[in-house]
């Protein structure tokens, strides 16, 4: 087999052992000197081989001795073996013997059943004789009020029943008919038990009322409720022995007391019934607030008075806290789903902020530790509400803005000026009735949490946006309403001022409110809101008001050269070679619409007088560069350059006395008298240095328009103007490359556009 040993091959391990022996006297004996020791070695050996002979000995007689202890335990184990089998058919024998006894004995094992049955009952019939009068007796206590007396009978009942119907289930023959008879026999008993418990609840029902009054009523029913807790253990670690459960047990009266008391706690709660929404719009702060009281009121008896009358186990104000706790959060998610209104949102979640502060739970009578209690409202509750109070925000505010700008369009159209303010100003009272809006939204958000003034916030920035474009579409039909007939609207060049700065105004209060709210927003060693506000939907929301300014101011300049159009189709005429009198009227126009433009913001101010200077400089440049007027000769080209100088200065002292304190000062006009140089200039071989220093300051200039300029002389052909042109540009080109545009780089492309 595979698994027997291998048999000794005792000549192969003698040829080991000598080889084995041979390398150790040859790792021994390796030096000369070595030699010497040899009998020192020998003598070792020999020790150590009589040691491991005296070991083998050993070793095998203890293995003899084991095997002989085995056999002879084996031999034991056979003879009893040999007995068990005898013994076993001696039992069998007896058995088969036994077998025709059962049918004889059938008689004494029905008398024995019934003797038990007797027996029992003997012993039980003085209870059982007494269970209609203890029943009697039971329910007159309990009429009485007299509880401990009644549960003591009760007890006795109880017992009496319960012992009978345990020795029913011990029986071997259980007889459904027996328990079911005795079950019937004391269904009075359950009765009382059922009527001593509704008067026990009843009592702990109204605890914070009777406390009050009477507390040994309230210990009396805690006492009955103990002595039941303790009798439904026995019952239950009885039941895990014999299988045997009494009838309506276990009562769970302990368990049934706290569930009472959160009833009671439920009604109280609900039983401030709140007033009819459509009488009385603050129903739902005047409920919640009967609430706050209602339980200030309760704890102060609870603190104080249940303590000494409970259990010490009960824990009673902590158990009541959460009770107490679960009510009322259960009560305000009723409220929420009969959908409240927005103002009904902000009054529970301010309610719901409050409740772990010093108005309710850390209120200074009462002071209650809520670490364990969890949130009155669930998370998503809350954002739910949050939620729904937006999407009516949103709707109301769309509505309202819509409205604010009717109502302000009337003041448009009407035979008054618009208002002022302290610093002359023309405005409406548009930005102040959105923004008084804006803060009092932002305020009532501020009392429920700091998440939902960022949505607050957020939501107008996007409503403003939205706003923005109708706020445009109204002014740009408030300018075709002009247009039509331009002495109507009355004052519509005030109102126009106004809108520009309710723009501005617009934009300031946005940053006003987001530096209010959303402090950890911003950098508070910035003096300068522009570093303040980022490009997020606030900055974009800025820009879009100061777009929206600007629309304004290209309504008024559209307005300012409607007015000029005819002097400026002089520019550059026969007519005004000789006469001053189309720069005067230009001049004296712009002097007239500026009385009006000081009502305007100075931001704006400049911006407008900037586009003045731009458009009068894109005329004369359109004048210049279609050749509206052709020179006869050098003399009437230089006195023209020299008449557009002496204009452009004229322009620029006017630009400068009109500009606010402050304004920036603009280089527009710079680029008449630099044309006016390359018109003035007799010799044809100096015009392409010329260009080149007009290219350098002006490097986005065309070389149609530098074509142009040229051709306007009059005195060089289309080619001869392109290939001066073409060196002008180039040359520029390279200077500007060397020199890194070491000179000002004028936005050529504005003035011409």
């Amino acid at each position: 087999m595979s698994g027997s040993p291998a048999p000794l091959d005792l000549g192969r391990l003698e040829i080991d052992a000598k080889a084995s022996a041979a390398k150790l006297v040859a790792n021994l004996l390796q030096r000369p000197d070595q030699l010497e020791k040899v009998d020192h070695i020998r003598r070792r050996m020999v020790r150590k081989k009589a040691s491991v002979e005296a070991m083998l000995k050993t070793a095998v007689q203890s293995q003899l001795d084991g095997v002989r202890t085995g056999l002879n335990q084996l031999q034991s184990a056979l003879q009893d073996v040999y007995e068990i089998k005898q013994n076993l058919d001696e039992i069998e024998e007896t058995y088969q013997s036994i077998v025709p006894l059962r049918q004889k004995l059938q008689d004494v094992r029905f008398e024995n059943s019934n003797y038990c049955q007797l027996a029992t009952a003997v012993e039980n019939l003085k209870h059982i004789f007494t269970v209609p009068e203890g029943v009697r007796k039971t329910e007159d206590l309990i009429n009485e009020g007299k509880l401990l007396q009644a549960h003591k009978h009760l007890t006795e009942l109880e017992t009496s029943r319960d012992d009978l119907l345990f020795e029913l289930h011990k029986q071997p023959n259980k007889s459904p008919t027996d328990r079911n008879t005795l079950k019937h026999y004391f269904a009075d008993v359950e009765k009382l038990s059922d009527s001593l418990g509704k008067q026990i609840f009843l009592i702990l029902n109204r605890t914070l009322i009777t406390v009050r009054r009477e507390p040994s009523i309230i210990v009396t029913a805690l006492r009955i409720i103990e002595r039941e807790q303790r009798t439904d253990d026995a019952v239950i670690k009885r039941h895990a022995q014999t299988g045997f459960i009494p009838p309506g047990r276990p009562k769970d009266w302990r368990q049934k007391c706290f569930a009472k008391l959160e009833e009671s706690i439920s009604e109280r709660i609900e039983g401030n019934e709140p007033d009819d929404r459509t009488k009385n719009k603050m129903w739902l702060v005047r409920h919640l607030e009967l609430i706050r009281q209602r339980m200030i009121e309760d704890f102060r008896v609870i603190k104080t008075l249940l303590p000494p009358v409970f259990p010490p186990e009960y824990d009673i104000v902590h158990k009541y806290l959460h009770m107490y706790h679960n009510a009322i959060g259960h009560h305000l998610k009723e409220m929420i789903s009969e959908e409240l209104e927005r103002n009904e949102i902000v009054s529970l979640l301010t309610w719901v902020n409050g409740y772990d502060g010093p108005e309710l739970l850390k209120h200074p009578d009462i002071d209650l530790d809520s670490k364990d209690l969890g949130p009155l409202l669930e998370t998503p509750v809350v954002e739910d509400l949050q939620n729904q109070y937006l999407k009516t925000m949103k709707s109301n505010v769309s509505e309202w803005l819509s409205n604010s700008l009717k109502t302000d369009l009337k003041d448009w159209y009407s035979n008054s000026p618009p208002d002022q303010d302290g610093e002359g100003k023309y405005n409406t009272a548009l930005p102040v009735i959105i923004y008084q809006m804006m803060e009092q939204n932002n305020q009532v958000a501020a009392l429920i949490n700091h998440d939902l003034v960022q949505n607050v916030l957020m939501l107008f920035v996007d409503e403003l946006n939205s706003f923005a474009a109708y706020y445009r579409g109204e002014l740009t039909k408030y300018k075709e309403r002009h247009l039509q007939n331009r002495n109507e609207p009355q004052y519509f060049l005030h109102f126009v001022i106004a809108n520009i700065n309710n723009c501005l105004a617009f934009a300031d209060q946005m940053k006003q409110l987001r530096r209010w709210y959303l402090k950890n927003e911003y950098t508070e060693t910035t003096d300068d809101d522009s570093d303040n506000i980022r490009t997020d939907r606030f900055g974009l929301l800025d820009i879009d008001f100061h777009n929206l300014g600007h629309f304004g101011t290209d309504m008024i300049v559209e307005e300012v050269f409607t007015d000029l159009r005819e002097s400026l189709s002089e520019l550059l005429t026969r007519s005004w070679i000789d006469s001053s009198k189309t720069v005067d009227v230009i001049c004296a126009t712009l002097q007239d619409y500026n009385e009006d433009l000081q009502h305007l913001k100075p931001e704006f101010h400049n911006s407008i007088l900037t586009k003045f200077e731009r458009v009068i400089v894109k005329e004369y440049l359109k004048a210049l560069f279609s050749r509206k007027l052709s020179f006869k000769n050098y003399d009437e080209r230089r006195r023209s350059a020299e008449k557009i100088c002496t204009e452009a200065d004229q322009y620029k002292r006017l630009i400068r006395e009109l500009r606010p304190r402050g304004g920036q000062k603009s280089t527009l006009m710079d680029v008449l008298p630099m044309l006016s140089e390359v018109l003035k200039l007799k010799d044809t071989s100096m015009l392409s240095l010329e260009v080149t220093h007009l290219a350098n300051k002006y490097p986005d200039v065309k070389m149609d328009q530098v074509i142009s300029l040229l051709l306007a002389r009059g005195d060089i052909s289309r080619s001869e103007a392109r290939q001066i042109a073409v060196d002008a540009l180039r040359e520029a080109h390279h200077l500007q490359s060397n020199h890194h545009l070491l000179l000002p780089w004028m936005p050529w492309e504005k003035m011409t556009t």
